[in-house]
């Protein structure tokens, strides 16, 4: 019996160290390599040349606001950041590299606010008119909670916003600050994924030598990780734990931008963005037999974002929808097919493709 298993164990090992195995795994990492290129070019780097261009046409707009307040240039402004919060939605799951270095993904989206400790920070600032706000420059050295989307969105929208049509005043220069930070920071970050020794070239050139990513499988994993994750962020955190199991428990205000109603929008940019991976490169490495759990997945992708299309075009407010009988009914849906997104994105795909998706930064929230 020893005899027969090791003449087995030995047929096992040469048949691994065959060049018919070695031709496959060589193949295997070159459609890997192709699929990581793709989502990088199709997915990661446009959609941050789109988010770094309306991050700069909400700063003109602040600008313009300030230079000359009235209520067109306020609603322009508002204009401005419903755009912005489109294209940030979209590219929020890319929480690693650049967006990593220097807290920049934290300085762009400080949330959630637990205890509202960003909050109190932003109201400081503007009840003191601290002048070292006022500047981009300046601002940048402070807390990652005064110069992000949420900052922006409490001085355009949040209590005593609507001065903001009447007066150029400390209010509309620190806005103005806010905006310019967050250009800064999507400009480097996009720069990052294009330039020809940034993360975009790191995790093109996966190999022994990478510091990051030895092999492409791991850099596919990173990015088929990053799409389950803020999956998983948007049905956990910015669902499940707003909404509750009754209307009457809700608690809307723990969404994100909730005050400019703009919630929904998040989870839609959430979700086109995380089906943009599967659709730029994971979904073309599936065999033929496995190609009907690419339409599982983007047909979940489409009941959840009819849903959310659907309320958003009753014009109905966030606090509203959450709190209503009938619009909870169907937030509470939401979980479903985003859950079962989810539930393709662990196990499925990966199975499928022999790659593993590990840690999560959001579990333990």
């Amino acid at each position: 019996m020893v005899h027969v298993a090791l003449v087995a164990l030995a047929a096992f090992v040469i048949a691994a160290a065959s060049p018919a195995n070695a031709t496959d795994a060589s193949d295997r990492e070159a459609r890997f390599a192709a699929a990581v290129a793709d989502i990088i070019d199709g997915a990661i780097r446009p959609g941050y040349a789109a988010f770094s261009e309306t991050a700069e046409a909400q700063s003109v707009s602040m600008q313009a606001l300030c230079a000359a307040p009235g209520e067109a240039a306020l609603t322009k402004a508002r204009e401005r950041f419903a755009g912005l919060a489109a294209a940030w939605s979209r590219v929020e799951l890319v929480r690693f590299g650049p967006a990593r270095e220097d807290n920049r993904f934290e300085k762009l989206f400080y949330w959630p606010d637990r205890k509202g400790r960003g909050l109190k920070q932003v109201q400081r600032l503007l009840a003191s008119e601290d002048e070292t706000a006022s500047q981009t420059e300046t601002l940048r050295r402070k807390s990652v909670a005064v110069q992000g989307l949420p900052a922006l969105e409490f001085v355009l929208f949040g209590k005593g916003s609507d001065e903001l049509a009447r007066v150029a005043g400390y209010r509309c220069a620190y806005g103005a600050a806010i905006a310019g930070a967050i250009a800064a920071n999507a400009a480097e970050i996009a720069e990052s994924w294009s330039g020809d020794d940034g993360y975009g070239a790191l995790m093109r050139a996966a190999g022994p030598d990478n510091p990051s990513y030895r092999t492409h499988a791991e850099a596919l994993q990173a990015l088929l990780g990053a799409a389950r994750e803020q999956l998983q962020v948007a049905r956990d955190l910015k669902l499940l734990a707003v909404i509750s199991e009754t209307p009457d428990k809700a608690k809307p205000k723990r969404a994100p931008l909730w005050r400019s109603n703009l919630t929904i929008t998040s989870l839609r940019g959430n979700i086109a963005g995380a089906l943009a991976f599967f659709s730029a490169g994971i979904d073309g490495l599936l065999p033929e037999d496995a190609a009907r759990h690419a339409n599982s997945l983007h047909f979940e992708g489409r009941q959840a974002d009819g849903t959310l299309a659907a309320l958003a075009e009753s014009g109905a407010d966030w606090v509203i929808l959450a709190s209503d009988a009938e619009t909870h009914a169907r937030l509470a849906y939401l979980p479903i097919p985003l859950g079962g997104m989810i539930r393709l994105a662990t196990e499925t795909y990966p199975g499928t493709l022999g790659l593993i998706v590990g840690f999560n930064s959001t579990d333990g929230d």
